[in-house]
């Protein structure tokens, strides 16, 4: 995960909206009359705007969110269907040139090296349950609701969908509910630790800016090392691990956050972190 060096306009979005409020940005999925269901052109666009909210984007905490009534819908069906339909249409090639940009996107958004929170506002299904579990938390409406769906239509899950399940509830939590796949609605989700919160429809945004604003007044040295160590230490050994955390707590004593925040904290006073 790598600093904001350089900031500059997000990309052009036609499927999606990004706003910025001090230092919260909010990515809207915009095309509520297909419930947010990613087409190719979403999928496209969420390539170009991921590698720019991870190095450039002038934030401290991004808020991912639906327009309308859904969150995500997941792959547009619709699309499918005209590969099914049309015998000249090679749909393996145009799914797996799809999901290649899909998980770039996804790749790169985890690299942002800020806190990214998703406020599910309607269905998460497929590939969109996938982008929710991406993120580092989930806040649901209670008018939300979780469904893995590849298996109704016979598809093998992607989106991350196999890789950030098992390490949100376990490897045999996310077997046993990936095949079974049960409608679940926002109470079900928490209780499966899926979401932190659930919240009445009105409140989803401004909880989740007050909880993004609240880690965005954190370091953010500290942000991006505590994303890095918690994921990364999924997959290394004891000794490599502890080498990163190692050169971490060195590299921080560099910064002049880490100098402010030790004077303000034996001053007894709230420290204020600048990123620098």
């Amino acid at each position: 995960m790598s600093d904001p060096v350089t900031t500059s306009d997000p990309p052009e979005l036609k499927t999606m909206r990004f706003e910025v409020d001090g230092p919260v940005g909010t990515l809207t999925l915009s095309r509520p009359d297909a419930m947010n269901a990613m087409s190719p052109e979403m999928i496209a666009e969420l390539a170009e705007v991921a590698p720019w909210l991870a190095d450039r984007a002038p934030i401290r905490a991004l808020i991912v969110t639906g327009d309308g009534r859904a969150f995500s819908a997941g792959g547009d069906v619709n699309w499918f269907r005209k590969g099914v339909d049309d015998a000249d249409i090679d749909l393996v090639q145009q799914v797996r040139r799809g999901a290649d940009v899909l998980h770039q996107a996804i790749v790169d958004f985890k690299r942002i090296p800020y806190p990214v929170i998703a406020a599910v506002n309607g269905p998460a299904a497929g590939a969109g349950f996938s982008l929710a579990l991406m993120c580092d938390i989930r806040i649901a409406s209670e008018q939300a609701f979780f469904v893995v769906a590849y298996g109704r239509i016979g598809a093998s899950p992607d989106g991350g969908m196999t890789y950030f399940l098992p390490r949100v509830i376990g490897p045999a939590a996310a077997c046993e509910l990936m095949l079974e796949d049960p409608n679940m609605t926002a109470a079900d989700a928490l209780g499966r630790g899926l979401v932190s919160a659930v919240v009445e429809p009105g409140e989803l945004l401004p909880a989740a800016d007050a909880k993004a604003a609240e880690l965005a007044a954190r370091s953010p040295h500290y942000q991006r090392m505590v994303k890095r160590l918690v994921w990364e230490s999924l997959d290394n050994s004891l000794a490599d691990h502890l080498q990163i955390e190692r050169h971490g707590i060195a590299e921080s004593m560099g910064t002049e956050d880490l100098k402010n925040g030790v004077r303000d904290f034996l001053a007894g006073e709230q420290p204020t972190f600048h990123g620098s």
